[in-house]
């Protein structure tokens, strides 16, 4: 069907978590899909190329070459079987860009002193340092990330108050804008994502930061803030013409709002474009993510691939 919904190279990448490259090089030399493209030429694949990559992959797993099985028919894939059982690789931990892995750790510890200390002007340097020496990805997942882990933790031991985790948390966030005042070259060409957080979920320093890494691969990121109504969201997404939405949720405050939230914004995006979801706290509501159509990514990783 014409309105059917399409979904660009990234996110058809985390869904069936093969490589962009992988997906390109199936396409070219085997014929194995033939996604449409835009009038940019960013390929866009339908629900049913996404199902056919996922099958030819697990084929592929079980020991079948895809030059044998690409260009089989539904009928002959579906009734194919593996050769092996397939058995998914590990996960491994990225490298820390930039450094040793000790690195982040001494960054942490010193932000930790000087937050214990208030001392907001050496905080800010610190992470300003730290940006100098790590990629953004890096940054994020290595220093802002656990940083935020570690005062929560402190807080929780009565070691800090709640005044230094207001000061962490505003150092953090004024950090992260300045990383946000620098997007890629010619973004204003790149398709658009749209970051926010629902309504009720007033943190959003993980949407941020997933707004400032979103700038490195190819889009325009929108950040529109923490506590937004669905309906906000969605008419910000008809303006934009954004092709992905990405939503963060950090803490359990409402169960009956948020996934009231997460079901409206799916009926007003109605399959326009992908919804992911993500936070601290997204995995409770895997059962609530899934039944409104989106999608639970909480690895920088995997949202990196839906990016490329």
């Amino acid at each position: 069907m014409a309105d059917a919904p399409k979904y660009p190279i990234g996110f058809v990448s985390m869904v069936t978590g093969l490589t962009a490259h992988v997906l390109r090089a199936w396409e070219r030399r085997y014929g194995a899909v033939k996604p449409s493209r835009t009038a940019s030429g960013q390929r866009l694949y339908t629900q049913a190329d996404i199902d056919r990559l996922a099958r030819l992959k697990t084929l592929v797993s079980g020991g079948h070459r895809i030059s044998h099985i690409a260009a089989l028919d539904h009928d002959a894939l579906s009734a194919l079987k593996p050769k092996k059982v397939y058995r998914p690789p590990s996960l491994q931990h990225a490298d820390v860009a930039g450094g040793s892995p000790e690195a982040p750790q001494k960054v942490i510890s010193t932000c930790l002193q000087a937050i214990e200390a208030m001392d907001s002007t050496g905080l800010s340097r610190s992470l300003q340092n730290a940006s100098i020496l790590l990629s953004r990805k890096a940054m994020i997942d290595n220093v802002i990330r656990p940083l935020m882990e570690a005062v929560g933790e402190q807080w929780s031991l009565g070691r800090f108050r709640i005044l230094h985790e207001h000061l962490a948390s505003q150092a953090i966030h004024a950090h992260l804008c300045r990383m946000q005042r620098y997007p890629a070259e010619g973004s204003d060409n790149k398709p658009r994502l749209l970051v926010a957080t629902p309504v009720g979920q007033h943190c959003g320093l993980g949407a941020l930061a997933i707004s400032v890494l979103a700038h490195d691969y190819g889009w325009q990121s929108v950040y529109l803030g923490p506590d937004l109504p669905s309906e906000e969201i969605a008419a910000a997404r008809t303006r934009l013409d954004a092709r992905l939405i990405a939503l963060s949720i950090t803490c359990r405050i409402n169960d009956a709002t948020l996934m009231d939230e997460l079901r409206n914004l799916s009926d007003f995006v109605d399959g326009r474009c992908p919804i992911i979801v993500g936070g601290q706290a997204s995995q409770r509501y895997r059962a609530a993510i899934e039944a409104s159509g989106a999608k639970l990514c909480t690895a920088t990783e995997d949202f990196v691939a839906l990016l490329k």
